[in-house]
Parts: structure tokens; sequence; C-alpha cells
């Protein structure tokens, strides 16, 4: 039965769709086979599951369409068009002569990296609109720019659909894309393109009730539809206990909190929304979530961050250490001692460069801004760490006591390398400045992060490296570090990126110390060039020459950029420590 859905949203004091067709089809039959397949091989089972949801009392059903795309099923785009026509026609089966409605159901595509996913993702729709669909629910998203671009999609060719847009997040509120939920929810409620706007997956009831109290959502229209539960794993099988009596009593205290639209998930059998149904039926009206339901952290001003302090008094030095490959450390604490007196104001740790394993950056800084009193910045890729890794780390840094952290993507892993180690890259180094700003906002308060960013001045195409910098900004970026500058050009373009970007730069420098490492530089560093004659200039020249030369280029770099930038980023090579404490010492003396 064609149901007006619109106003039984208006009307009803909560709507109640099914729960999850993936886990409930798997526990009956071969669950290594996707069950969107099943709409062209199985057709009367998913028949029989979207009616026992009905029988149960959902008052809408989502098509068996949820990965049904030809990269989540590894099949061509002929035969997604088919699985999911059919499961339409199934799904519509269903609710013939029943008052339910049908929402054609799409999730996310995961598109490799490089191809155009909006195109992939309006194939979808359109086989949708072709066979008649006027209800859309996008569940399980972790970011909302594609569901407002297919949402207008959708809009211009069916003005009048209903659009839900419901998103994944953990129980701390950050989706895998390090989104966080009122962020979400903000956006998406007042894009004016979607009906209703919620979350699914990923979190159990209890969590989503915590989440939803603390948003406000007077006015708007809610959807949430959690998992049953946390799922555990039997003979290999991932399996949800049936727990329908503790899901229904949080989707009645979900309701009570304003939510309207509400169903369920991973683990959500026909027996849980029946429950559900019978408790919700009995309930009486809600009263809707007018005041907040939970108590939000009140978080002071920011006080004013170490590097802004620094550079509004002198041009702040910072100076890399790189940890050790192996448990001999000790030569990094001395270096700190030894630059402290020297006139640093902040030493960096670097987190494995040139994706070569070495003591954790992170516990490094701990420890030695905590022995020797002098500010550390760890260095944080994205290549070695999820988003969950990622926040592990970052709350046992501010428990320590750091307070600057440089964000990179991370040196990629030698190809060689690459079949036993596996980069992680959930994420760019822009998008994780995104998620660490996110997070000074709703958990570090007074005590956030300052968060920088590399850099590339050595970039091919600088003007597009500028680009990409102004979107680091608008992420949460405050400052930059530069690669290592000994060209011309590399000069030219710290100076344009200091004027460009109205943020503080810090121009790299790492003295060469030698022939044999001017090469190595030139050749094995990623985003560093060294013109010809400055690498020929080491040859045959004796250590204690080339030390003394590689200042010498070194000062002749800071000279040109003195003025113009906010302060000096020195590289400490080969652990030459010496080295850089004769730079530190020349910069303060201004011998330039």
């Amino acid at each position: 039965m064609k149901l007006n859905v619109t106003k039984l949203f208006e009307n009803k004091d909560y709507f109640l769709f099914d729960g999850a067709m993936g886990t409930y089809y798997s526990s009956k039959h071969d669950n290594s086979i996707a069950c969107e397949t099943a709409n062209l091989n199985d057709g009367q089972t998913i028949l029989r599951i979207h009616r026992e949801y009905i029988e149960a009392g959902a008052n809408a059903i989502k098509t068996n369409t949820f990965a049904a795309n030809r990269f989540s099923l590894a099949c061509e785009q002929p035969e997604v068009e088919q699985i999911i026509k059919k499961g339409w026609e199934i799904a519509n089966a269903a609710v013939r002569d029943r008052e339910a409605a049908v929402f054609a159901d799409i999730g996310p595509i995961p598109i490799p990296q490089g191809q155009e996913e909006e195109t992939e993702y309006k194939k979808l729709a359109d086989i949708f609109l072709q066979c008649g669909a006027e209800n859309f629910l996008f569940e399980t998203f972790s970011r909302y720019d594609i569901i407002l671009e297919l949402a207008a999609h959708i809009r211009l060719k069916k003005p009048d659909a209903v659009i839900i847009a419901s998103f994944a997040v953990y129980p701390d509120g950050y989706s895998k894309e390090g989104l966080f939920f009122q962020d979400i929810f903000k956006k998406v409620s007042s894009s004016g393109l979607v009906n209703a706007c919620g979350f699914n997956c990923i979190s159990g009831p209890a969590h989503m009730c915590r989440l939803v109290g603390q948003l406000d959502i007077k006015g708007r229209l809610v959807t949430v539809m959690p998992n049953s539960g946390y799922p555990s794993s039997e003979r290999g099988r991932t399996v949800y206990v049936d727990n329908s009596d503790y899901f229904a009593e949080k989707m009645l205290e979900l309701k009570k909190l304003g939510v309207k639209i509400l169903g369920g998930c991973c683990g959500t059998t026909p027996h849980h929304i029946a429950v559900t149904a019978k408790l919700l039926a009995g309930s009486g009206s809600a009263a809707g979530n007018t005041e907040q339901q939970a108590d939000k952290q009140v978080l002071p001003a920011n006080r004013k961050p170490l590097i802004q302090k620094l550079i509004a008094e002198k041009k702040p030095i910072l100076v890399e250490i790189d940890p050790p490959f192996d448990t001999n450390w000790e030569y990094m604490l001395r270096d700190a001692f030894l630059l402290k007196t020297a006139g640093a104001d902040m030493i960096t740790i670097a987190d494995s460069p040139l994706a070569k394993s070495r003591a954790d950056s992170s516990m490094m800084a701990a420890r030695l801004q905590r022995e020797s009193g002098l500010p550390a910045m760890p260095h944080i890729t994205c290549r070695d760490r999820n988003l969950l890794g990622i926040k592990a780390t970052l709350l046992g840094l501010n428990i320590e006591g750091i307070r600057n952290v440089l964000l990179v993507t991370g040196d990629p892993i030698a190809i060689i390398e690459r079949k036993d180690v596996k980069g992680v890259y959930s994420m760019n180094s822009s998008n994780l400045a995104n998620y660490v700003s996110s997070l000074n906002d709703n958990v570090f308060g007074e005590a956030s992060f300052e968060i920088g960013g590399a850099l590339n001045v050595n970039a091919p195409n600088f003007d597009a490296e500028l680009r990409r910098s102004v979107k680091k900004i608008e992420n949460g970026i405050s400052f930059f570090l530069t690669q290592a500058i000994y060209t011309e050009t590399a000069v030219n373009n710290a100076v344009k990126a200091f004027e460009v970007l109205k943020v503080p730069v810090f121009a790299g420098i790492m003295p060469i110390v030698g022939y044999k490492n001017a090469q190595f530089i030139n050749n094995e560093v990623p985003g560093i060039d060294i013109d010809a004659a400055t690498v020929e200039s080491f040859r045959d020249k004796s250590r204690e020459e080339s030390e003394i030369l590689g200042i010498e280029h070194s000062m002749k770099c800071i000279n040109k950029l003195y003025e113009h930038v906010s302060g000096f980023y020195i590289m400490t090579p080969l652990k030459r420590i010496h080295v850089v404490c004769e730079l530190i010492k020349r910069i303060k003396e201004k011998k330039v």
C-alpha cells in the first residue's frame, strides 16, 4: 500500500523502520554471500524477511540494496542494476495490501581513491528514480558532502522526495572520517535538502542515547537506528545476542528524547522490532527534547598558544631530533639539554621518517619534555594509525602536557615492503587536522593542541601546494614547517607562502655535513632538492670542512629568509647536534 510518508511523520508519535536485513539473513544462510545478491537467486527468502518485519510492526522497510554497487559486490554495472530493480520489486511486493512504506536504501561505496564517486552514487539513485522510488535512505555514511550532493540531485528530479540521511559514528561521537556528530547533524539538518537526519550502526543503543542527549533536536526530525549491541565471534561467525527487551527500552528512551524515526541496524531482528513496537505503542506521547538531556562540558577559553606567544617575542627556533632505531635513546635527552642551553625554543620528534620504524615519536616527545623541560612537539602521520589509534595517542599526549603536534601524511612505504607492511592512510593530513580541531573544541578545551602542518616549498606546482595549504588552514592548521630549503626557488616559495597564507611559516633548514650526505638528501629524501653546484661544493671535503661549509650554506638561506618568515625549523643532520647549536648561536646573534 502506498503511504504518504511525510504525513505519517507529522501525524504519528513515532515512525518505526525494520531491522538489519544483512545480519538477519546471514544468521540463517551462508554468511559468505552478500545478501543483496539474494534478490536474484533467493528472492522468496528476502520477501519473507521483509514481511516478518512488517508483521512485527515496522512502518517502513528498506530495500535489500545497502551494498548494491559494483565495488562492494565486485560485479559489473548491469548486474548491479538487476539487483536494485529486483530488490525494489521484492520490497514493494512485501508491502502490498499492508500499511508500510518502502525506502530505497543506499549505503557507502568503497570507491578506490582517484575514481569519480559522485557519478557512481548518482547511477544508483537514478535506477531507483526510474523504478518510481519516492523515499530514500542514505545510511551508515561517515561524511556528509556526498549525501548533500546526492540529495540535491534527487530533488532536481523529484522535488517532493522524502530523503533521510543517517551517519555512522563511534561511541565518542566521531565518524571514521573524523567528523564530530554534532557538526554533522547541524550541517545536514540545516541544509534544507533532507527531511530527517540522524545516526545508525557502529554504536549500540545506550551510546546512541547518550549522543542524542547531547544534541539540540528541538524542531528537527531525527532518525536513530542503532545496532542491537556489540557482536561477539563464535566459530568464525559474527553473532549478536538476543537482547530485544533491552533494545526496546532504549528505543523508548530515544523516543522520550524527541527522536521520531526509530529502527535497528546490525543484529536487530524481527523480534527486536516486535518488542519495540509493542513498547512504543503503549508509551503515550513523547514530550520531546525541549531541554538538553545531558550535561554538556563547559569548555573555558583557550590560553594563548605557545607558538603564537613565542612569535610575538622573537624568531623562534624549532629543532627536529630523530628517535632511535633501537632502545638507545639517551642521546636524545642529552641533545635536548644542549639545545635548551643553546637557545632552542622547542624540539620536534619525527614519526618514523622514510617509513623506517623508530621509537614512537609521541612517547619520546612526552618523556623529553618531562625530563628536559624543553617544549616538545611530536610529528603524527596518517600512515601508521587508524582513527582510534590517533585519538588514543592524542589523549595520552594531552595528559602528558604536550600541546603542539605536527600532522603529516607520512613518507610512503617502500614498494618492496608493501606486501608485508601496509600503510593505514584512513585520512590525509588535512582531514586529520579537521579531526584534531574538532577534538580541541569538544574534548580538550583550554588544554587544546596547536596544530602544525608541513609545507613542501620544493613542490613542482607550488600554487597547487598553496591551495592545499589554504584548505589545511580552514581545517585547523595554525602554522607550517617547510621542507628543507636549499635552492633559490625554495627560498622564493617560502617567502610567497608567508605572504599568501597569513599564518606563521617556519623555514626548514637542514645543514649539509658531507658530500655523501648531500647526495643522499638530493636523491633519497622525498620533497627536497639541492642544486648540483651545492652538492659538488662538498666533494673531497673533510668532516670538519664539510660542517663549516654546511653552516655557511645554511646561513645564506637564513639571511635571505630572516625578514620574511616567522622563525626557523632546523633538522639535525646525522645526530650532529653541535652543528645545530652553532646555527642557533649565529641566528641568535644575527650573524647573517
